[in-house]
């Protein structure tokens, strides 16, 4: 018998750090040096890559992180 495999997207991997963070460039860095370091569909990386470097400020991609949890989840909001 396998056992079963607990798959966590990128997200929620980032999400608790993230959410402690309070400086944009430091998240940007985080978010990109983790995404990067992933072996995920590079159109995917590149996506969470771009949208993150977009953020202008931690709230924008605080939302941007939940927003895309959501969304994973099954449950946005967009």
């Amino acid at each position: 018998m396998k056992a079963k495999v607990q798959l966590k997207s990128i997200f929620e991997q980032i999400a608790e750090k993230v959410f402690t963070m309070n400086n944009t460039n430091e998240i940007k860095t985080f978010v990109t040096e983790f995404v990067e370091g992933k072996d995920i569909n590079t159109v995917d990386k590149n996506t969470i890559i771009e949208n993150v470097s977009k953020c202008k400020n931690v709230t924008a991609l605080h939302r941007y992180i939940c927003n895309s949890l959501l969304q994973y989840e099954g449950m946005s909001v967009r």
